[in-house]
């Protein structure tokens, strides 16, 4: 067992949120120290976020990350209608990763078979990390469950307190085929 496989597992160990030691466990801790880089898989994002947005009314709700871009696509189902499929594409237009906000820019670049506002606000509605305005979709990370707990997570140094994560910025953050890859920097 490597340093860094023992480390991991002392972290899952204390980790008392099972959602986030899993992420845990999907992380290489390695690639965090070394390269300074983190991946979220799509099959994470579709058990975490997009499972829970499914009603009445969205269902069979799926997300596919290729490279530059993601897909989210379902169905809409109205009253006397015949559920009726839909796509939305999107990219990464940007981000603020500062002690004060850590938010990603969303840019929804095509939805079809229509472009209907409605549809977009029932999805984000049902994500309350999500808002959107026009075509930009906003994802305030300090509000996704998981993520908000490890970010008010202090660590003591001597005396004093201080967030970690208040010295890691997020540098870069792309879709790759079946993942979101992020580097983080560290400021001092």
């Amino acid at each position: 067992m490597t340093l860094f496989d023992r480390i991991t597992q002392k972290l899952q160990e204390k980790i008392n949120n099972p959602a986030l030691a899993e992420l845990m466990k999907e992380q290489k801790l390695q690639d965090l120290f070394t390269k300074r880089e983190f991946r979220i898989t799509q099959a994470y994002l579709q058990r975490e976020f997009l499972s829970r947005a499914q009603d009445d009314e969205l269902v069979e709700l799926s997300i596919e990350l290729c490279n530059g871009y993601g897909e989210v696509s379902g169905k809409m189902k109205k009253r006397l209608l015949p559920a009726i499929p839909f796509s939305a594409t999107f990219t990464i237009q940007g981000m603020e990763f500062s002690p004060a906000r850590k938010y990603v820019l969303l840019k929804l670049e095509q939805v079809a078979p229509l472009d209907i506002e409605w549809l977009t606000r029932k999805v984000v509605e049902h994500i309350p990390f999500l808002t959107c305005s026009g075509d930009l979709v906003t994802c305030d990370l300090n509000r996704v469950p998981r993520l908000a707990e490890l970010f008010a997570r202090r660590v003591r140094l001597g005396s004093r307190e201080l967030n970690g994560w208040d010295l890691i910025t997020l540098k870069e953050l792309t879709l790759k085929q079946g993942e979101i890859v992020g580097r983080v920097g560290v400021v001092l």
